[in-house]
This record gives C-alpha cells, sequence and structure tokens, in this order.
C-alpha cells in the first residue's frame, strides 16, 4: 500500500564533498578543527614516546646524555613501529569522532566504495609518477646548475663500488617491506584525517575552496617540525609541505573519494624513504638497514637541522611542482565540468 511505504531519509542541505550526510548528522564546528586535530595528534603520539622511552631504557643510557639517547630512540626498530602506531591510532580516533559525534557515514568522510580499488590502483601509479616527476626536475636542476643541489642530497647520489646484492639480502628485503607497509598507512591515515575528515567538515561549513585552502594550510602546519632546520629553510619546506596538501586536496576533490590520495601519499611517503635507503645500503653494505633508516628519515622530514641542510634553489621544486599539478587538474575538473 503505498501509504505503508517508508520514508524517504531526510538529508541535510550541507554541501557534501564526498556522499551526503545522513539525517541526524552533526557536523563539527570549523574553528573547532584544529584542536579537535591537535588532541588527537598528542594522543596518538603515545606509542612512539613509550617506544622510544622504553629503548633508551634498555640500552642502559643515562637520560643526561642526550645524543646517546636521541640515537637509541631513532633506530628503524623504534621508528617504523612508532610510526605505524601513532598515524594508525590517529586514524582511528578520526573515524571514531567521524561515527561518535558527527553521527555520519565514513562515505561523506570519502570512504566512496563503487570502484574503490580501480582508484586506489591508479592512485599507487600517481604516487609513483609524483616522485619521479620530481626526481627529474630535481635532476634537470643539477645538470642546468650544479651547484644548486647541496651536498646533503648530494649524498645519496649512487656511490663508486656499490653492493647492489646486499639490497636482495633478507635483512633489506624485509626492512623495506616492513616500510613500504608503515608509509602506506602512515600517508593513507594522513589522508583521511586532513582530506576525509577535516576537508569534508569545511567544505560543509564554508564551502569548496576554504575547505581545500585551510585544510591545506592546517597540514602544512601540521609539519612545523622542518622549523628546527632553520626560518628560511622551515618556511620554503612548509611552502612545499603546504602546497603538497592542495594537490592530494584537489585529487580527491576531483575524485570526490580519497581512495586514490591515500594511495598515492602513501607511495610518495614510500618511495621517498625506501629509494636513498636503498642506495645508502648499497654504498655502506656493513650497516644494517635500521642503522641508516634514521638518517634517511630526518633528511626526508626537514629534521636534520640547520648545520645539515643548505638552502637553495632546490627547494622551490616540490612547491612549484604541486601547484603545475594543481592547476593542471583544476583545468581537467573544469573541462569535464565544461
Amino acid at each position: 500500500m503505498r501509504g505503508m511505504e517508508p520514508a524517504e531519509p531526510v538529508v541535510p542541505g550541507w554541501p557534501a564533498l564526498y556522499a551526503p550526510w545522513e539525517h541526524g548528522s552533526r557536523r563539527t564546528f570549523g574553528w573547532a578543527t584544529l584542536p579537535l586535530l591537535f588532541i588527537a595528534y598528542v594522543i596518538s603520539a603515545i606509542p612512539m614516546v613509550v617506544l622510544a622511552a622504553g629503548a633508551v631504557i634498555s640500552a642502559g643510557i643515562d637520560p643526561d646524555a642526550p645524543a646517546q639517547a636521541g640515537e637509541a630512540a631513532m633506530r628503524g626498530e623504534i621508528l617504523l613501529p612508532g610510526i605505524l602506531m601513532q598515524f594508525t591510532l590517529w586514524g582511528v580516533l578520526t573515524l571514531v569522532w567521524v561515527k561518535a559525534f558527527e553521527r555520519r557515514s565514513f562515505a561523506s568522510a570519502g570512504f566512496v566504495m563503487p570502484g574503490w580499488a580501480v582508484r586506489y590502483l591508479r592512485g599507487l601509479a600517481v604516487g609513483v609518477g609524483l616522485v619521479l616527476m620530481l626526481g627529474a626536475v630535481m635532476g634537470v636542476l643539477g645538470a642546468l646548475s650544479p651547484g644548486a643541489i647541496p651536498e646533503a642530497m648530494r649524498d645519496f647520489s649512487v656511490p663508486d663500488g656499490a653492493d647492489w646484492s646486499v639490497l636482495l639480502g633478507g635483512a633489506f628485503l624485509g626492512f623495506a617491506a616492513f616500510a613500504l607497509i608503515t608509509f602506506l598507512i602512515q600517508g593513507g591515515a594522513e589522508e583521511v584525517i586532513f582530506r576525509g575528515w577535516l576537508m569534508s567538515t569545511l567544505h560543509a561549513r564554508w564551502g569548496a575552496v576554504a575547505a581545500v585552502l585551510v585544510s591545506s594550510v592546517i597540514f602544512g602546519a601540521f609539519h612545523i617540525h622542518v622549523m628546527s632546520s632553520g626560518i628560511v629553510y622551515g618556511i620554503l619546506a612548509l611552502a612545499g609541505i603546504t602546497a603538497t596538501g592542495v594537490f592530494f586536496a584537489i585529487y580527491a576533490y576531483a575524485e570526490r573519494s580519497i581512495w586514490g590520495p591515500m594511495a598515492a601519499h602513501g607511495t610518495f611517503n614510500a618511495a621517498a624513504t625506501i629509494v636513498p635507503l636503498s642506495v645508502m645500503q648499497a654504498g655502506e653494505p656493513e650497516r644494517a638497514p635500521a642503522d641508516l633508516f634514521a638518517d634517511v628519515l630526518t633528511r626526508a622530514t626537514g629534521l636534520a637541522g640547520a648545520e645539515a641542510t643548505e638552502v637553495g634553489p632546490h627547494l622551490l621544486v616540490q612547491p612549484v611542482v604541486f601547484l603545475v599539478l594543481s592547476g593542471a587538474l583544476l583545468l581537467m575538473i573544469r573541462a569535464r565540468k565544461g
């Protein structure tokens, strides 16, 4: 009977970035997103702190010897599990907020299921392509002006007499596989947090342009640790990271899904770490990959310190490349709508 048919669910009239928000959903205030992110980040950092403290204690290092303590805490056996646990927990806390407070579906936060596997696989290729593109541009810059590439980065060039057979050993393959899994999860979790929850929340409050820009600026702000390598270096590095956030935001907007950005971000981080780690391992086959990992990670994340970093044209490569790619994506979106 017509009168007995169930009523259509009432969908809130908020701008939906991915899937519509359901009846009964609640929007987080835009101003509240930053403190919520910070609180969740602090909570998620607890496993890393516990692991680092345990490494220092088990090594029997005097807490008053910060250099030795830092070396013990920065080994790959500590960093990789710590990164994995921290970002998994941060992502889970974010999804709990989506369901428990905002009372909306995961699809409205970017987990749109139709075609998810194709989007994810395409994202893997995009991530590799991003690394290759940045490497190619950096190579052209170095060829045109060799002094533009700092010595610290030239250390990652192929060393003379490299022993590439060490990369086929069980120790390196096992570590590299764990690193790949870790960074796929870490990069994916960042997309869940910044392009999934944050951007869709801001989109429902302030619209698409504000959501893309504000979420990207906040994404950059959560990498403020790069300022430890100097003010000018930090500002340029933050510009590159923020531009990267803009690209991933527009990528998510173009696909109306976070599956592709999750894969691309994870692959990008993994390749940017494992490739230089492989080169260093071939050049120093006697060292364990866990020992080399800390050197690679500190340089890749801008934590090497002012004495180990240089300011130069190479720092403009990342922001320029990602802003150009973002512009190309916007043109594709416009053409598709036209």
